[in-house]
């Protein structure tokens, strides 16, 4: 069997302007960035056609995914990032040794 090329897990940061929460929340994901590869898509909620995030998130952002799925959400650290980085991987190596 070929060996299977690990993906990278995919973050979302539902984000907004003038969000000082947001500006610390970047900075974060730097710190996590050191450590572990991801790709990083940012949502900015008050863009036309995002009124679902904007309505969702509003009072909430920094708002992040990772794969699709929320994980926090408001104020946040890397170590948030981290332990669901972590869980992703473990959930990962479990369903391909199936």
């Amino acid at each position: 069997m070929a060996a299977r090329i690990p993906k990278l897990p995919r973050l979302t940061l539902f984000s907004g302007p003038n969000c000082s929460l947001c500006d610390i929340a970047k900075a974060e994901l730097a710190k996590v960035k050191k450590l572990h590869d991801f790709e990083l898509e940012v949502v900015n909620i008050q863009e036309k056609g995002l009124e679902h995030w904007k309505k969702k998130y509003v009072y909430w952002i920094p708002a992040l995914h990772l794969n699709g799925q929320e994980i926090a959400k408001g104020l946040w650290d890397a170590s948030t990032v981290l332990r669901a980085l972590q869980r992703d991987r473990e959930f990962d190596s479990k369903e391909s040794s199936k």
